[in-house]
């Protein structure tokens, strides 16, 4: 028998992961403490993993055991129910299939275990931040979606909590069916808690394989019984396949929005719905095009959002969107994603400004939300080009960034957050000649040029990766020269007069502000190793300040 052991408190809560090999049989796994009889945890008829659970009836060391091959168990966890949102969850067993990784990602939020992709459902309830993400429990493979779920109370040192929200048991049941519970958002509910939309997608379905769904969570630890929104296609002319990923928020107008992606044979679109009902509950009806984005095929917008600005953009909205399977021929560049400033008066946008989210395009799927401190966006810190379906792929969230519009631009910087990671600066002096080292493969660089558009180069040295930030005066290139023989893009952007430059260097990622956030770029380095050291090259009297910030890693990396 296999088995692992936990010591619980009266009251906590186990979740297992089990199931047979086939979905003619059932899976089992035997829950025993001394001095009572053993409890049977039955597995469902399934060929994925479902959900049990088991509540402590008395403070003791439980063994949880079952029989190889007939039973496998890819997961369990133990939790507190009333202390959880502090203490986390605690891990009691993964594979080496869904074991996150001990080496990477020290800095940024990644999953306790499994697949992680979109951020979902952000919102702050009180002082606290949630997270939900778009999540596979049981590989480091993209599959049937669930939501994982963490929180924070300062944005950047999160805490696990138990997975939200589960695709309809239906899909976990036959492999052949491929869909699940996709991107979402969430609104705080009258009652408590939080009400969340996502799209729950079932690609046989017809006519239309996306529907939009909610849900009510009271206690922040599970979605409730889940209610269709949106099951038809709106009447727009050769519109696609895809409608799909709901952001809802509150309108101009005091009314629920939402915005749904989709494309038609020419263009991403942004589709925008609204209901009159108080809680956004039912009652949604489409209301027009918001955003349409010419393309070569059909390609839709995904993972829109729009939120209000506050400070100098008072009045003004930014809208954010993907491309996925774009492809900029220029830099060969793929999956970019877009800010459009403008103004929304309930049903209408009229767009000011636009530009690119982050120019070395791992930064995808940005969703936005209010904040204490104001508008604030989190990414995937990856990019679909580089996923593919025989490989496991670790990933991360980008920190966490401010929407800030200042001088008629928008900035998106790092929330004030990340400084609690800082534990001191360097004794090495970086503007100095030669390298200097990086304790752990963590640190964050501060660089002030006296000349603005004095040109530099700052190389990380990495044992299998080549990497360099060149500025020339005009033109700013995050210089990226992975293994292997795939061709790579060129990851620049025109940054005139660039007179500021802070860059996170993680294991496996790094992030560049230019400017106050003018200018954003976010590489994932797929590799165990870290950046040991970095260089910078630069005429010393264009130098006002250059300092190297050594950094702890966030709490429970």
């Amino acid at each position: 028998m296999t088995e692992f052991e936990a010591v619980l408190d009266a009251g906590d809560i186990v979740h297992v992961w089990q199931k047979a090999p086939s979905r003619a049989t059932l899976s089992e796994v035997v829950v025993t403490v001394e001095g009572t009889a053993p409890q049977r945890l039955a597995g469902a008829h399934s060929d994925d993993f479902t959900r049990s659970v088991f509540e402590a009836p008395a403070s003791g060391t439980y063994r949880f055991g079952w029989q190889e091959p007939a039973t496998a168990v890819s997961l369990a966890y133990s939790f507190a129910p009333a202390r959880v949102a502090r203490e986390g969850i605690r891990l009691l067993r993964s594979t080496a299939k869904n074991r996150a990784s001990d080496s990477r990602y020290k800095l940024h939020f990644q999953p306790p275990f499994g697949w992680m992709n979109d951020p979902n459902g952000l919102c702050q309830v009180g002082d606290t931040s949630h997270l939900f993400y778009q999540h596979y429990p049981h590989s480091l493979r993209w599959n049937t979606m669930h939501w994982g779920h963490a929180v924070s109370e300062n944005l950047v040192d999160w805490i696990d909590q138990p997975i939200f929200l589960e695709p309809r048991a239906e899909l976990l049941a036959d492999n052949g069916l491929i869909g699940g519970a996709f991107s979402g958002s969430a609104i705080p509910h009258a009652g408590g808690g939080v009400r969340v939309f996502y799209t729950d997608r079932e690609d046989d379905r017809e006519p239309s394989q996306e529907w939009q769904i909610t849900t009510v969570s009271q206690d922040m630890l599970a979605a409730g019984p889940s209610t269709p929104v949106i099951t038809d296609r709106p009447s727009i002319p050769n519109f696609g396949k895809d409608i799909r990923d709901p952001y809802v928020f509150r309108g101009p107008d005091g009314l629920w929005k939402m915005l749904v992606a989709g494309a038609d044979d020419r263009a991403g679109l942004v589709l925008l719905y609204e209901t009159q009902a108080a809680d956004a509950a039912d009652g949604w009806t489409f209301v027009d095009v918001l955003h349409r984005e010419p393309l070569p095929r059909s390609i839709p917008a995904e993972c829109p959002g729009l939120i209000a600005l506050d400070g100098e953009g008072e009045g003004l909205h930014a809208l954010v969107f993907g491309l996925i399977g774009y492809r900029d021929e220029g830099t060969r560049r793929r999956n970019l994603s877009y800010a459009i400033v403008g103004r929304f008066d309930g049903r209408k946008f009229e767009p000011i400004l636009r530009r690119e989210i982050d120019f070395a395009t791992d930064c995808y799927a940005i969703q936005a939300f209010q904040h204490t401190d104001g508008p604030v966006g989190i990414a995937w810190a990856a990019n679909w080009t580089d996923v593919f379906k025989d490989r496991d792929f670790h990933s991360a969230m980008t920190f966490p960034r401010r929407f800030v519009w200042q001088d008629g631009k928008l900035r998106m910087p790092p929330v004030e957050g990340v400084k609690a990671l800082r534990t001191g600066i360097s004794t090495e002096a970086l503007a100095a000649a030669g390298s200097v080292s990086l304790a752990g493969g963590l640190g964050e660089i501060e660089i002030e040029l006296s000349t603005p558009g004095a040109p530099f180069r700052l190389d990380f040295a990495h044992p299998d990766h080549g990497i360099a930030l060149v500025y020339d005066g005009t033109s700013l290139e995050l210089v990226f020269d992975p293994p292997g023989n795939r061709v790579v893009p060129r990851y620049l952007t025109q940054a005139t007069a660039l007179q500021t430059v802070r860059v996170f260097v993680d294991v496996g990622l790094i992030e560049i502000y230019v400017d106050d956030g003018l200018h954003n770029a976010t590489k994932r380095i797929d590799s165990d190793e870290p950046i040991t050291s970095i260089a910078f090259d630069v005429d010393p009297a264009a130098v006002k300040a250059a300092r190297l910030w050594n950094l702890r890693p966030r709490l429970g990396a």
